[in-house]
C-alpha cells in the first residue's frame, strides 16, 4: 500500500508542476492579450482562447489535487458532531459517492470526445478534442485521488497502531 500511496503522491506533485506552468503560461497569455489590444492596438486572437482552455484544464487538474488533500468544499456540522470512528465511515461514503459521480464524470467526457473530435477551435485551430479531454483526464486523476484517500482513511489507524505496539516492545516512549 505504500508503494501506491507513494505513486499516487508523486503522480500528484507532477500534476502540481503541470498545473502551475499551465498558469503561469495562461497569465502571459493574458498579459500579452491586454498589451496587444490596448497598446499596440493590433488583438491576437488565439491568447484568449488558448487561456481560457488552460483554465479548464487547472480547474479540473486541480479539483484533482483537492481531493487529494481533502481541500473540496464542504459542509463540516455533521463531521464535527459526531464520534471519530462515525466521522471515518461518514469519510469513506462521501469518497464512495463521489467515485460514482467521478466515473460518470469520466464517462461522459469520453462521450464528448467523440462528438467535438471534428470540430476545430476559432482561434487556435485546433480539435476540439484537446481542450474537452480535460474532463475525463481530471475525472480519472480524481478517481485515483479519491481511492488513495479511502486507502488513507482504511490504514490510518492500522499503521498507527502497530506503531505504537512497536514503540511497546522496544520498551520507548510515544
Amino acid at each position: 500500500m505504500r508503494t501506491t500511496m507513494k505513486c499516487i503522491d508523486w503522480m500528484n506533485k507532477l500534476v502540481g508542476v503541470i498545473v502551475g506552468l499551465m498558469l503561469g503560461a495562461m497569465s502571459i497569455f493574458i498579459i500579452a492579450q491586454i498589451v496587444s489590444r490596448f497598446l499596440i492596438n493590433m488583438p491576437l486572437h488565439w491568447t484568449e482562447e488558448a487561456a481560457r482552455y488552460l483554465m479548464v484544464y487547472i480547474v479540473f487538474l486541480g479539483a484533482a489535487l483537492a481531493v487529494r488533500h481533502n481541500r473540496m468544499i464542504a459542509i463540516e456540522i455533521i463531521m464535527e458532531n459526531v464520534k471519530p470512528k462515525v466521522r471515518k465511515v461518514l469519510k469513506i461514503i462521501i469518497m464512495v459517492i463521489s467515485i460514482i459521480f467521478f466515473v460518470i464524470l469520466l464517462v461522459q467526457g469520453v462521450d464528448m470526445l467523440d462528438i467535438v473530435h471534428r470540430q476545430l477551435s476559432a482561434g487556435l485551430g485546433i480539435t476540439m478534442d484537446i481542450p474537452y479531454m480535460a474532463i475525463p483526464i481530471g475525472a480519472l486523476l480524481m478517481i485515483i485521488n479519491s481511492v488513495a484517500v479511502i486507502i488513507e482513511l482504511l490504514t490510518s489507524d492500522k499503521e498507527q497502531e502497530t506503531e505504537v505496539e512497536e514503540a511497546l516492545r522496544k520498551g520507548g516512549q510515544l
